[in-house]
């Protein structure tokens, strides 16, 4: 009787720490992928399309504007930022006191980082300005990104070529 009754507080501590959760859930606001993050941003600024797809895996999969089932390449990618900054004599996004970079690892271990920010540019033609809020989500493998879901307003873009 005495061995089953010490049996059972030593079992029950047992189910409680084998049920622990292990999971390497983590967020910061530092490191080397976030790092990479804003220099890819800084990059884009300066179009050098060159150091901009060092950022990213052979194969990454972009997902500017879309739906999941619709990703495009790198290049697509590249051809696509460059079709909306030919339309503008400047641009930039917001300065980084004006920028939100977060980076977590979910519960799968997966590394998420994540940008909020603001862009800003002139049109050539009708030297209207533009301010369009950007997020970017992208997961990281290795250092650099193979799969990008960035997000931005395209109206301003649009109302410019009806005024025309």
């Amino acid at each position: 009787m005495m061995k089953k009754m010490i049996s059972l507080p030593i079992f029950v501590l047992m189910l409680f720490t084998s049920c622990k959760d292990t999971s390497k859930n983590y967020f910061t606001e530092v490191s080397p992928e976030i790092d990479v993050m804003r220099q890819m941003i800084k990059d884009y600024e300066a179009g050098d399309w060159v150091s901009y797809k060092s950022h990213y895996t052979e194969h990454a999969k972009m997902y500017h504007n879309r739906v999941n089932s619709n990703p495009c390449t790198i290049d697509e990618a590249i051809e696509e930022h460059k079709t909306y900054i030919d339309q503008v004599k400047n641009y930039k996004y917001s300065t980084t006191e004006n920028q939100t970079v977060e980076m977590i690892i979910d519960s799968k271990g997966t590394t998420w980082v994540s940008f909020w920010g603001v862009w800003t540019g002139t049109f050539a033609e009708s030297g209207n300005e533009a301010e369009i809020i950007v997020h970017i989500t992208s997961r990281f493998v290795d250092g650099k990104i193979n799969q990008e879901h960035m997000y931005w307003d395209t109206a301003p873009f649009v109302m410019e070529r009806i005024w025309d």
